[in-house]
C-alpha cells in the first residue's frame, strides 16, 4: 500500500466511525428500537457521571490554583535548587500574524511583569512577512523594553512551498532561528525552557518561577511538556453568549484534565525544554493541529517517559470577537472546526505509534483509544444527550408502545441533574472572569439567564464543527488555516 493511500484511509477513520454509528442508530431505531433506548439511557447516565466528575475536578483545580498563588516560588527555588535554577533561560515564543497593537500591548505588559532574572528572560517575537505591521510593532517594543530581557529577538517568516500558513510554520521557523542563535552565542539549549504562547495571552507574574520549579522537580524533566490552564476570559463580557459559553466550558474542561493524565495533551499554550523541542523536530510547518502533532512527535522521540504535567496557573487569552455579532459567531465556528481538525492526526499517530519500540503495547492502545474517543465524543455526545430519546420515535410501531411515553420523562428527569452543572459554571465564571465594567442588575440577570441556551450552543458550536471536520476528512476535503479574529 502506498503512503498516500494509507494516509487517506487513516484520515477516514473518524468520519467512518461517526457516520457508521449514526447510520447504525437509525437502522436499529427501525428494527430494534429498545436497543437504541437502552444505549441512550446508558450514555446519558455516563454523561451525568462525567459532568459530576468534572465539577469535582474543577473544584479541586480551583483549590490548587489558590494554593499555587500563595507560594513564594522564588524562595522555594532558592531553598531547594540554590543557584542552579538561575542557569536556565526562560523563552516566551509569541507568534504574531495580523494582530493589532491593542491586542499585543497587554501581552507585553504582562510579560514585563513576570518575575525572573532579566538576563535569563528571552522574548521570541515571531512575525510573518505577509503582515509587516507585526515586525514594526516588534521593533517598537524592542527599543522600549530591551533592558528587561537578555534579548528581544524578532523573526520574520515567509511561507514557502510545502508549508501551511499559520501558527505551526511560523513557530517552526522562529524556534529554528533561535536555536541557531543559541549555538552561535555558545548558549546551552538544554538549559532553556521555551513556552509556546499566543499574541493575546497574559501570563501570571510567577509563571516562569513556577514553571522552572516544576521543571527542576520532575525526574524526566526533559521528556515532559508543561501545561498551564488556558482561559479565554480577557474580553469575556463583550463576546456573544455562544462564545462565552464555549470559553467557559473550554476552561472547565482544561481544569478537569489536570487530573486526567491519560487524556491531558498540550493545548494552545505550553512549555518544553528547548533541546527536547529540537530533538522532537520542532513544529511541523505543514499541519494545522500543531499542538497535537508536537505531542505525538515528542512521544515518538521519548517513548513511555513522555508525559504532560499540569501547571495550576491560568494563562488568560481573548475569546473570539469580530466586528459584528454574526461575524463573531462565524469566526467561533471556524475556530472550533480547526480544533476538531485534530482528528486528522490519526493518519500520523496510528502508524508511527504502532511501530515505535519505545512505547509499550498498553500505552499504544491507550493513546490511540483516547484519540478515537475524543474525536467521537466531540461530535456525537451533544446530539445523543439532546435528541437521543427522540430517534426511536421514527419507528411507527414504537410510537404506540408505553415506552415512547415514559422514556422521555425518565430522560428529562435524569438530565435535570445536569442543571447543577450550570450553577457550578456560573460560580466558576464569577470567580475567574474579570470584573464587569457595567453593573446593571437587569443586564446581569439576563446574561446569566442566557445560559439556558447551552444545549443548543453545544450542538451548533461543538457537535456540528466536529461533524463538519470529520466529514471533510472522510471525503478528502481539507480546511484552510485562517487566524482567529480577536478584538478587545
Amino acid at each position: 500500500m502506498s503512503l498516500k493511500l494509507r494516509t487517506r484511509l487513516l484520515k477516514m477513520i473518524p468520519g467512518t466511525i461517526l457516520w457508521g454509528s449514526i447510520v447504525l442508530i437509525f437502522i436499529l431505531s427501525f428494527t430494534i428500537p429498545i436497543v437504541v433506548i437502552y444505549l441512550v439511557i446508558f450514555y446519558i447516565l455516563y454523561f451525568i457521571y462525567q459532568a459530576l466528575n468534572i465539577m469535582y475536578l474543577v473544584y479541586k483545580a480551583n483549590k490548587r490554583i489558590d494554593q499555587v498563588k500563595k507560594i513564594n516560588w522564588e524562595e522555594k527555588l532558592n531553598t531547594e535548587f540554590k543557584d542552579i535554577w538561575k542557569e536556565y533561560y526562560e523563552i516566551l515564543l509569541i507568534p504574531v500574524a495580523n494582530e493589532s497593537k491593542d491586542i499585543i500591548d497587554p501581552t507585553i505588559q504582562a510579560t514585563n511583569n513576570i518575575i525572573y532574572p532579566n538576563d535569563k528572560k528571552i522574548i521570541l517575537f515571531a512575525t510573518e512577512k505577509k503582515f509587516p505591521n507585526g515586525k514594526e510593532i516588534g521593533e517598537e517594543y524592542k527599543k522600549e523594553i530591551k533592558d528587561k530581557y537578555y534579548d528581544f529577538i524578532i523573526t520574520e517568516h515567509t511561507v514557502i512551498e510545502g508549508e501551511i500558513p499559520g501558527k505551526a510554520s511560523n513557530e517552526n521557523f522562529a524556534a529554528r532561528e533561535l536555536y541557531k542563535i543559541f549555538k552561535e552565542r555558545g548558549l546551552d539549549p538544554k538549559k532553556a525552557i521555551i513556552t509556546s504562547s499566543d499574541a493575546d495571552y497574559r501570563h501570571n507574574k510567577n509563571y516562569f518561577l513556577y514553571l522552572t520549579y516544576t521543571y527542576l522537580s520532575e525526574e524526566n524533566r526533559d521528556k515532559t511538556i508543561y501545561q498551564p490552564i488556558p482561559i479565554f476570559y480577557n474580553n469575556i463580557w463583550k463576546v456573544p453568549i455562544a462564545s462565552r459559553i464555549i470559553a467557559t466550558f473550554s476552561a472547565q474542561w482544561q481544569m478537569a484534565l489536570t487530573f486526567k493524565p491519560e487524556r491531558l495533551m498540550n493545548f494552545s499554550c505550553y512549555a518544553i525544554n528547548f533541546e527536547s523541542l529540537k530533538k522532537s523536530g520542532f513544529w511541523d510547518p505543514d499541519v494545522i493541529p500543531e499542538d497535537e502533532r508536537l505531542y505525538w512527535k515528542a512521544t515518538l522521540q521519548f517513548g513511555n517517559d513522555t508525559k504532560v504535567i499540569p501547571l495550576f496557573v491560568p494563562v488568560y487569552g481573548d475569546a473570539v470577537l469580530a466586528e459584528t455579532y454574526w461575524k463573531s459567531l462565524k469566526e467561533q465556528y471556524k475556530q472550533l472546526r480547526r480544533w476538531a481538525w485534530g482528528a486528522s492526526e490519526m493518519a500520523f499517530s496510528i502508524p508511527n505509534v504502532m511501530k515505535n519500540k519505545k512505547i509499550s503495547r498498553y500505552r499504544k492502545f491507550t493513546l490511540i483509544f483516547q484519540q478515537i474517543r475524543n474525536s467521537f465524543e466531540r461530535a456525537i455526545a451533544p446530539i445523543i444527550i439532546t435528541f437521543g430519546d427522540l430517534i426511536p420515535e421514527l419507528n411507527y410501531h414504537y410510537q404506540k408502545t408505553t415506552l415512547s411515553y415514559t422514556i422521555p420523562t425518565i430522560v428529562s428527569r435524569f438530565l435535570t441533574i445536569t442543571t447543577i452543572l450550570v450553577i457550578v459554571i456560573l460560580i466558576f465564571e464569577l470567580k475567574m472572569a474579570p470584573e464587569k465594567t457595567h453593573k446593571n442588575p437587569l443586564n446581569n440577570a439576563f446574561s446569566y439567564l442566557t445560559w439556558i441556551t447551552y444545549p443548543i450552543v453545544s450542538i451548533i458550536f461543538s457537535a456540528i464543527p466536529a461533524i463538519d471536520a470529520q466529514t471533510r476528512l472522510l471525503i478528502g476535503r481539507d480546511i484552510t488555516y485562517t487566524p482567529t479574529i480577536k478584538k478587545t
